[in-house]
């Protein structure tokens, strides 16, 4: 199935993380369309492409569009039956890839993915993703992130969506659940929190998303997470996590998709959670004022977000 599929990286001046992405992929062969699309960057992104990937399809963007636009527009180009995207700072094993794919032989399985290990020691291995899940305020988080691997995640499991760094695509749930223009991944959204969007529209026209327990790649994570401990330790740690862009957008788009998708029903059960949590970065804005900009952006967007949930609700 492999000479069915799109291997789909968007870089951003990545080029200190890219050697471990064509680590992955030299020897992939010619049955598979690598593509990089590149948002602009002013390093040798491109040319460490053209270096050590020959063969791979070249996109050079004037302007940084994203991560959601930039991959939409490789989505537009593909023509093969799967996509899977590839972060920068991965690297894959192929094999495991090939096995993956094994899933999509059931025809309602729209996206999957393996198991991510963080880079680190080969003895303890540390879980990176296997597969993203919603908690009761609908709000995404990668599943096993930080556990030591111990056999806990063996088990084929059904999730809500798969992570943008390694996940799989049926191209032909993509254009089911894609606004007009071929518009999968929320443009809108620029980066974070897409990929839970994305699934969860799979999900309400009943697409799965799967987890196969086969190990898929390395990731190389740069974002650390701390615990309530470590801010109530050092607060400024707290400050430098709600100034950070991942840490605002996030939340912006979060509060986005639950807009867009959250059906009646689950409002009915889950709104006080949901609320529970807004409230409590209301309270955290009126200590950290620039979230305020935040709570700006949300209600600037939001319009166009009610627009996009009566589009796909009357389609």
């Amino acid at each position: 199935m492999l000479n069915k599929m799109t291997i789909q990286i968007v870089g951003w001046n990545s080029a200190k993380d890219l050697e471990m992405a064509i680590n992955g992929l030299k020897d992939v062969g010619e049955n598979v369309v690598i593509r990089y699309i590149d948002n602009n960057s002013t390093d040798e992104s491109v040319e460490m492409i053209r270096r050590h990937l020959p063969n791979a399809d070249i996109v050079e963007l004037t302007k940084n569009k994203g991560f959601a636009e930039a991959n939409n527009i490789g989505f537009r180009m593909c023509n093969t039956e799967f996509i899977m995207l590839h972060n920068p700072d991965v690297t894959v094993e192929m094999d495991g890839v090939q096995r993956i794919l094994d899933v999509f032989k059931d025809e309602k399985v729209g996206a999957a993915q393996g198991r991510l290990y963080r880079d680190g020691e080969e003895d303890e291995r540390t879980i990176d993703s296997v597969g993203i899940k919603m908690n009761l305020a609908f709000n995404g988080k990668e599943r096993g992130a930080g556990e030591i691997d111990s056999g806990q995640y063996d088990e084929m499991a059904d999730i809500d969506a798969v992570t943008g760094a390694v996940g799989i695509y049926r191209l032909k749930a993509l254009r089911e659940v894609a606004y007009e223009g071929f518009e999968a991944f929320d443009k809108q959204f620029v980066a974070y929190k897409e990929d839970v969007d994305l699934g969860w529209r799979l999900g309400k026209l009943g697409w799965r998303c799967m987890y196969v327990p086969i190990t898929q790649g390395v990731h190389k994570r740069k974002v650390r997470g701390y615990g309530m401990k470590d801010y109530l330790v050092k607060p400024n740690l707290l400050a430098e996590k709600l100034g950070n862009m991942r840490t605002r957008y996030s939340l912006r788009n979060w509060v986005w998709m639950v807009i867009k998708n959250m059906t009646f029903k689950q409002a009915f059960i889950y709104e006080i959670f949901v609320d529970f949590r807004i409230a409590v970065f209301v309270v955290v804005s009126l200590v950290y004022w620039p979230l305020f900009s935040v709570w700006a952006e949300i209600i600037k967007g939001a319009p166009a977000m009610l627009e996009k949930r009566y589009k796909k609700l009357n389609k």
